[in-house]
């Protein structure tokens, strides 16, 4: 099960995470979570937050790509590493036990990853 923020971020390409400072319709704000498929965030200023669309008036401060490849595994829909030649990487999945290999370990990925989607490669960037 993903959280609300990921399936955000890979459903909508947009950089979202908690406590990252946007601007909403011209107004700098802070987001706070999210509700469902929504947004929420705070406007500086005042006390309410606001919910909204992701890509609704939202404008995202630039994100570097990730340093190593990385793309959505078709299989158990995680965010995981590619190998050179762009398939995914070996990796495990917990469908039947955690010691299985995903059935998504050497084909292409579902969509590449963009806005350090992996908690390992924010950084100082975050």
């Amino acid at each position: 099960m993903t959280s609300s923020m990921e399936w955000i971020r890979r459903q909508y390409d947009v950089p979202a995470r908690h406590k990252m400072r946007i601007e909403y319709d011209g107004r700098a704000a802070t987001i706070v979570g999210a509700r469902g498929p929504y947004l929420r965030f705070r406007i500086d200023g005042e006390k309410r937050t606001t919910t909204s669309h992701p890509t609704y008036r939202i404008v995202y401060p630039p994100v570097p790509e990730p340093a190593r490849p990385r793309g959505w595994c078709k299989h158990c829909v995680k965010d995981r590493a590619m190998t050179r030649d762009g398939v995914m990487g070996s990796h495990r999945w917990g469908g039947r036990g955690w010691s299985e290999r995903c059935p998504g370990s050497g084909k292409a990925p579902w969509k590449p990853v963009r806005n350090q989607t992996h908690p390992g490669e924010q950084g100082a960037a975050a």
